[in-house]
C-alpha cells in the first residue's frame, strides 16, 4: 500500500488527506525526540553508575586480610573497577555512536519535510484562490446574463414607444449584452486556471505523499535499528544481562515498515477518490450534456476514469484445476465438514486473499481480496480446506498467500 493512494478527498479544497500525513510525520519527529532524550538519560545512567562503580573499589579496604581470601578479594576490586570501566565505555558509546546519530537523522527528516511542506502549501494556496476567483466569475456570469435577457425583454414589450426612447432601449440592452459576453468570457477563463491550479496542486501532493513516505519507512527503519544497536551496547557490557535483553530482540524481531504503512493507512486514510473536476455550465443549456466545456475537461475525464479503474479489486481469470476427489471415501462423507466450521478440525495455518473468487458449488467456499481464512488441510497444491465467513469449504491456494 502507498500514502499516493490513500490520501485523497472529494473535497475540491479539502486538505484532510495532507493533514493526516503531516500529523504522522510530527508524531514522527516527537518519537524520535522521546528516544533521543532517552539515550540521553540512559548514557548519563551509565556513566553514573560507573563512577559509583570505581569509586567502591578504590576506597575498598580489607587490606589486614592474608592468603588466598587475600586474593580473591583482590580479585573482587580489581573486577569491579573493570566492570566500572566497562559502563563507562558504554556511556560514551550511547552518546557518540547513538545519541548524536539520532539528533542529526531527525536535522535531515526536518529540512525535507519543511521543504516539502512549503511546495504543498503554495499549491494549496493556488488552487484555493482559483476556486473562490473561479465561483466569483460564475456568479457575475449569471447576474449578466439576467440583465441582458432583462433588458432584451423590455426592448420587445415597449416598441410603441416614441423612436428616441426605443432606441436608448436597445443601446441599454446592447451594452448589457455585451457585458454578458464578457462575464461569459472571464468564468471561462477562471475555469481553465482553476483546472490548472488543481493540475499543479495534484502534482505537488503526489510528489508530498511519495516523500513523506520514504521519510517515513526511513524513519521507522531507523529507530528500529537504532534500538538493536542500544540492545547490543547493553549485552556487550554485562553477558549475564542478555537474558533481559533478549526479550527486546524479540520485539524487535517483528518490526516490519511496510505492516507500519498499511495500518496508518488503514486507520487514517481519507479515501483513494480524487475531487471531481469543476465544468463550465452554459447559462442557456436546457440540456447539461450540450453545455460547452473547455477540451481540456475531457483529458481531465478520461485520465480520473482510469485513475479510479486502477484502484478497483483485482480478479484473476486464468483456468483452475479441478477440485481433488478422495476416492477413498465414500460420497457421503467426501465433504463431511463443508459448509459447517464447528468441527473439531484445527486450524494448520492462515492465508491472505489475494483476489476475488465466488465459489462454484456447495463444496467451496466463496471470499473477496484481503479476507482471511484459517487453513484446516492442504489437499494438494492447487486445492485447500479452510474456514472464512464463517462457512467452512475448499479454496483455490492460487488466490492467497500465506500468513501464518
Amino acid at each position: 500500500m502507498a500514502f499516493v493512494e490513500n490520501f485523497w478527498e472529494t473535497d475540491y479544497t479539502g486538505t484532510q488527506g495532507y493533514e493526516a500525513l503531516i500529523k504522522r510525520l510530527k508524531d514522527g519527529k516527537r518519537m524520535a525526540g522521546d528516544f533521543e532524550e532517552f539515550l540521553k538519560q540512559r548514557a548519563r545512567a551509565e556513566e553514573n553508575y560507573a563512577k559509583e562503580l570505581m569509586r567502591i573499589a578504590k576506597n575498598a579496604q580489607g587490606t589486614c586480610e592474608i592468603g588466598t581470601l587475600r586474593a580473591s578479594w583482590d580479585a573482587l576490586k580489581s573486577e569491579t573497577e573493570a566492570c566500572g570501566r566497562e559502563h563507562m565505555a558504554a556511556s560514551q558509546r550511547l552518546t557518540n555512536e547513538l545519541e548524536k546519530v539520532v539528533r542529526d537523522f531527525r536535522e535531515k527528516q526536518r529540512e525535507v519535510r519543511k521543504k516539502t511542506e512549503e511546495t504543498v502549501k503554495k499549491a494549496q494556496t493556488m488552487k484555493r484562490t482559483a476556486f473562490s476567483h473561479e465561483g466569483k466569475c460564475k456568479q457575475e456570469y449569471v447576474t449578466r446574463c439576467k440583465a441582458a435577457d432583462k433588458a432584451e425583454e423590455n426592448v420587445e414589450k415597449n416598441t410603441q414607444l416614441p423612436p428616441k426612447k426605443l432606441e436608448d432601449l436597445r443601446l441599454k440592452a446592447k451594452r448589457a449584452r455585451q457585458q454578458a459576453e464578457n462575464a461569459d468570457t472571464q468564468y471561462q477563463d477562471a475555469v481553465i486556471s482553476l483546472d490548472d491550479a488543481c493540475v499543479l496542486w495534484e502534482r505537488e501532493m503526489e510528489n508530498c505523499c511519495k516523500t513523506f513516505q520514504e521519510l517515513e519507512e526511513e524513519r521507522v527503519a531507523f529507530l528500529r535499528n537504532t534500538m538493536w544497536k542500544l540492545t547490543n551496547v547493553g549485552s556487550s557490557v554485562a553477558v549475564q544481562e542478555d537474558e533481559l535483553f533478549e526479550h527486546v530482540r524479540a520485539v524487535l524481531e517483528h518490526c516490519d515498515v511496510a505492516q507500519d504503512i498499511e495500518l496508518f493507512i488503514q486507520q487514517k486514510r481519507t479515501g483513494n477518490v480524487r475531487p471531481t473536476p469543476v465544468e463550465y455550465e452554459n447559462f442557456y443549456s436546457s440540456n447539461p450534456a450540450e453545455s460547452i466545456r473547455p477540451s481540456f475537461q475531457k483529458e481531465k475525464e478520461k485520465e480520473t476514469k482510469q485513475q479510479q479503474q486502477a484502484v478497483a479489486h483485482p480478479v484473476r481469470n486464468d483456468p483452475l484445476p479441478q477440485p481433488p476427489v478422495d476416492t477413498s471415501r465414500d460420497d457421503d462423507a467426501a465433504y463431511g465438514t463443508i459448509g459447517d466450521d464447528t468441527g473439531a478440525a484445527v486450524p494448520i495455518g492462515r492465508v491472505r486473499a489475494l483476489y476475488d473468487y465466488e465459489a462454484q458449488g456447495d463444496e467451496e467456499i466463496s471470499f473477496t481480496e484481503g479476507d482471511l481464512i484459517m487453513v484446516l488441510e492442504k489437499e494438494d497444491e492447487n486445492w485447500w480446506l479452510g474456514t472464512a465467513r464463517g462457512r467452512q469449504g475448499m479454496f483455490p491456494s492460487s488466490y492467497v498467500e500465506v500468513i501464518a
